[in-house]
């Protein structure tokens, strides 16, 4: 492999000046088309490269975005990656990705990292641990240093930044209510998200929906768990001396479990039990029988969150921060009655 040369080196070789050469590589209109053709046709023949941190000390824009999620095995923050890089690409942003894995310690790590002045802004769902324990002091102070930061699906209103969710407490509740409707009585609710905004958001539109259909006569019925090791024992347990007709999961992977839980159990879906989650993901189509789910437009919510920190990293004036909530959608499959 040659040698990497400099971009001064670079301007020897090709006769054009420096600054030439480095509004030719970054596609500046002031260059001829002719010119921007030659010296790219050279910089690739030389093995030049420009100096990505070069670059940014001068202008003082990195064009690389943060990105923090709590958890890349889930199907929903997949969806939403791909969502951010599609609109990230598209705007001539790269990203740099961080998994707090649920840690308010990693998810620390990973906002000290890029309050350090490797990206332009960062994305952020708030880990399980930080939301639980309202740790926000890292996050609150990199905004207050300036630091662009947009918050999605899991967020705070302790933290001043522009969030991107879905209405979850008004998803939850027309999904229960669904089931009420379909002459369902006993439904319970299951868990492992339950100490973020979004787990008891939703909790709280169950409890809602049953409250207000069955006037007190049928209390809710919530199994909250962490790990599913412990899910499946208590899931066991309560079907042993309980009998249900619906389940409302707060997430896909939950849904299907507990389906499959109840039907090893004898239950038959949908004749007996219905079955509603959140995610339309992979899981959710490909289930026995396929799951209803709450669909929160992953993707596209990923692309206007992007959108947003984007623009916010671009404008010149300082405004209020703003909340997006993106409509969510049922999607009716042959886990619940009213599939077709």
């Amino acid at each position: 492999m040659s040698k990497k040369i400099t971009l001064k080196e670079l301007a020897l070789i090709s006769e054009f000046s420096v600054s030439t050469i480095s509004k030719a590589l970054s596609d500046n209109r002031e260059i001829s088309t002719k010119t921007k053709k030659k010296i790219k046709a050279l910089a690739k023949e030389y093995n030049y490269r420009p100096n990505i941190y070069a670059r940014s000390l001068k202008t003082k824009k990195t064009k690389t975005i943060g990105v923090i999620i709590p958890n890349i095995l889930a199907h929903y923050f997949a969806k939403v990656l791909l969502g951010i890089e599609q609109e990230v690409s598209k705007k001539g942003y790269s990203i740099i990705t961080c998994i707090s894995d649920e840690s308010y310690e990693k998810e620390t790590k990973s906002i000290e990292l890029f309050n350090s002045g490797c990206v332009d802004g960062f994305l952020i769902s708030l880990s399980k641990e930080t939301q639980s324990n309202n740790f926000y002091e890292e996050i609150n102070d990199a905004i207050e240093q300036g630091l662009p930061v947009v918050m999605f699906d899991r967020t705070s209103d302790k933290v001043n930044g522009d969030k991107v969710t879905i209405n979850d407490f008004e998803s939850a509740y027309n999904a229960t209510q669904l089931l009420i409707e379909s002459d369902h009585k006993k439904i319970i609710f299951v868990s492992p998200i339950s100490g973020t905004n979004v787990g008891n958001e939703r909790e709280k539109g169950y409890r809602q929906a049953i409250t207000e259909f069955f006037k007190g006569t049928i209390a809710p019925e919530v199994l909250n768990f962490t790990d599913y090791p412990e899910f499946t024992t208590t899931l066991k347990q309560y079907l042993e001396t309980n009998i249900i007709d619906g389940i409302v999961a707060a997430d896909e992977l939950s849904a299907i479990y507990a389906m499959n839980l109840a039907i090893s159990k004898g239950y038959k879906v949908p004749e007996n039990l219905a079955v509603i989650g959140f995610t339309d993901g992979i899981l959710s189509n490909n289930s026995n029988p396929p799951l209803s789910v709450v669909d929160q437009h992953e993707t596209e919510l990923g692309k206007i969150a992007a959108a947003t920190l984007i623009e916010r990293i671009e404008s010149n004036e300082t405004t209020a921060p703003k909340t997006i909530v993106l409509p969510s959608e049922l999607i009716l499959r042959k886990s619940t009655h009213s599939a077709s």
